[in-house]
This record gives C-alpha cells, sequence and structure tokens, in this order.
C-alpha cells in the first residue's frame, strides 16, 4: 500500500515540471523584453540628436518623431521642431513650436522649471518663424458641386490633409500637389511651389461626371546624359573625324586669311610710303592707312586660329584608334570628297576674309 503512492510521485513530478519550465521561460522574456522596450525611445531621441547635430535632417526628423510617437516627452518635441525648422519647413515647425509650448504649460512647476532654457527658445523662435511661412489662399470655383474634397500633399508629408476653402493656410515652402474630388467625378491634382514669405492665391479646378481624369502624375526628373560620339561603324564619318576635318579646315582657312591679310597689309605700306609725306597724305594714301589698319589685326587673328585649328587636327589625326569592326572595316570617307572654299575681299575700307568646308 505504500509504493504505491510511491511510484505515483515520480510521475506527477514530471508532469508538474514542463509547466514550470515554462512558466519561468515566460517571466524570462517578459523581463529581457520590458527593457528593450522602454529604452526604444530614448535610443531613437539620441540617434535624432546626433543626427540633428550632423546636419542630416531628413533621418534626424524622422527618429525624433518615432520617438515623441512613443513617449510624448516635451525635449523631444522642441528638437522635433528645431529639426523641421534648420529643414526649411517653416510651417511644421511654427507647428510643433506651439505643440511643445502647450505641453509645457500643462506641466508641473518642477517639470516647467527644467524646460525654462528651451521654452524661452521655443517662444524666441516661433516669433520669428512667423514672418517666413509662406500663406496659400485656395479658392473652389462657383460650379464646383457641394461635397468637394480638397487636399494637399507634398514629397516631405505625401500623406493627404484635408484644406480649408477660402482661407490664407500656413504651408512650408517648397513644391506642393492640391487634389480635388468631387462627388461622382475624377479627381484631378495641381501642382504648385511656394517660396518663404510668399502668399499666393490658387484658383482650383473641379471635373464633372463623365470627364476623364486630366491628373498630371508625379515623376521623378531625370538627368539628361549627354551623347557619346562612339567611332563608326557604316559607312559615315565618326564624330571624332568629323571634329578633325572641320578643325584643320578652320586651321587652313585661318592660314590662308592670315597670309593674304598680311600680304594686304605689305602692299598697303608700299603705297602709304608713296603717297604720305610730313605726316600728310592724299586720297590714295589715307585709303591705303585704311585698309592696312584692318588687314595687320585680321592676319595677326587669323593666324592665331589657323595654327590652333591645325594643331587640333594633328593630334586627332595621330591619336585615332582603330576603327570598330562590325561585320568588317568601314570604308572611310577620302579625304577628297571634301574641300574648302575661301574667299578674301575688301569692302571701302573694310577687309573681308571667309571660308567653309563644303562635304
Amino acid at each position: 500500500m505504500l509504493s504505491h503512492p510511491e511510484r505515483q510521485r515520480p510521475c506527477r513530478r514530471r508532469g508538474r515540471a514542463p509547466g514550470r519550465a515554462l512558466a519561468l521561460l515566460g517571466l524570462a522574456l517578459l523581463g529581457s523584453a520590458a527593457p528593450a522596450a522602454a529604452s526604444e525611445p530614448e535610443e531613437l531621441f539620441e540617434r535624432g540628436l546626433a543626427d540633428l547635430q550632423a546636419g542630416r535632417y531628413g533621418p534626424a526628423c524622422d527618429a525624433l518623431h518615432k520617438s515623441y510617437r512613443f513617449e510624448r516627452r516635451p525635449r523631444t518635441l522642441f528638437y522635433l521642431a528645431e529639426c523641421e525648422e534648420r529643414a526649411g519647413r517653416v510651417a511644421t515647425a511654427a507647428l510643433h513650436y506651439d505643440e511643445y509650448l502647450d505641453l509645457v504649460e500643462r506641466l508641473s512647476p518642477p517639470e516647467q522649471k527644467d524646460e525654462a532654457d528651451r521654452q524661452k527658445l521655443a517662444l524666441a523662435r516661433r516669433d520669428r518663424l512667423d514672418i517666413d511661412i509662406p500663406r496659400v489662399t485656395f479658392r473652389l470655383p462657383g460650379t464646383a458641386p457641394a461635397g468637394t474634397k480638397v487636399t494637399r500633399s507634398s514629397k516631405a508629408s505625401p500623406d493627404p490633409v484635408p484644406v480649408t476653402v477660402g482661407v490664407p493656410l500656413p504651408i512650408d515652402p517648397g513644391e506642393h500637389w492640391v487634389r480635388t474630388e468631387p462627388p461622382g467625378a475624377p479627381a484631378r491634382d495641381k501642382r504648385f511651389f511656394v517660396n518663404k514669405r510668399e502668399r499666393l492665391s490658387i484658383d482650383l479646378t473641379v471635373a464633372e461626371a463623365g470627364d476623364e481624369a486630366r491628373t498630371p502624375r508625379r515623376s521623378v526628373p531625370v538627368t539628361p546624359v549627354p551623347p557619346v560620339l562612339p567611332i563608326s561603324t557604316d559607312d559615315g564619318l565618326s564624330g571624332r573625324r568629323l571634329v578633325m576635318y572641320i578643325a584643320g579646315g578652320v586651321g587652313l582657312v585661318g592660314v590662308i586669311a592670315g597670309a593674304v591679310a598680311g600680304g594686304v597689309t605689305l602692299t598697303q605700306k608700299k603705297t602709304i610710303a608713296d603717297n604720305c609725306r610730313d605726316g600728310f597724305c592724299n586720297e590714295k594714301g589715307e585709303s591705303a592707312i585704311g585698309r592696312a589698319a584692318v588687314a595687320s589685326p585680321i592676319s595677326t587673328v587669323s593666324f592665331a586660329v589657323g595654327l590652333t585649328g591645325l594643331t587640333v587636327a594633328t593630334a586627332l589625326l595621330l591619336t585615332e584608334p582603330e576603327p570598330a569592326r562590325v561585320g568588317g572595316a568601314p570604308r572611310r570617307r577620302p579625304v577628297a570628297e571634301a574641300a574648302p572654299r575661301l574667299w578674301v575681299g575688301f569692302s571701302g575700307h573694310e577687309a573681308v576674309a571667309g571660308g567653309a568646308w563644303v562635304w
């Protein structure tokens, strides 16, 4: 009789052990999870404050906002307002400063004493921000049906915010979208920009039932990529060779024009010597002086341009890579197919030189 209860004890112990172990494990997990949850707002606050001091306003404002949602502490709200102010979102910053000042007024006297310095800063900054806040007035047309909803959003705040029509509203500077949604008709979006201290009025449009939605879609601006001129793989000229021909043509025209203008200058000097005595010149001498005054600088500039063009063309020719071979080497256009056309003349006292490269 005594052996029966003794045999049952091990069974009862084995049955209780798992329950006790699970209970202890649950308490341990709760104990370890509680400090982690309690420290999360502080970790977010410290991270946001570090980003704010480093000038990383985007992640700083996000971290401070999340920290304030976990734990509504006045100092977190103050630094969130400061972050929005530094990021240029002056209307949002002013709203957070107002919320902070209202929150401080509801604190106990010892807590208000701790916030005294930040409270003074918040008051000063709030007054200063009021000048910079832009204000926008939205107007609906008289034909807008009853129940038309108007909302606005921005890149920084993509969630739509209800808009009160006909009242100047404080809005952050930058790009915004305003949407009209009449009952039973498609919505319409309108993009607008507003700057600091600007006072703007926007006339909205409302679609009618049956109209197609003419809503401009937001698009990410694409920076155009400059085209690369590859080596030609057809019978045409490559971009590099085209530049070489142009530089060579300009250089040749410049050298010839410089030589012609230089010859004109030398010729006019002889005419001046024959028709000018003791500082007095006849009509032919005066005309020669005028021509020499025009031809001399033309000769100098043309030679400089010509030598530069020939130098560039020579450098491109010497450094030209092998043509790309796609199904065989491309046929290069013979140089003989291109030729310059030059002209030099005079119009009154002016010397005129010009040229063109004909393909």
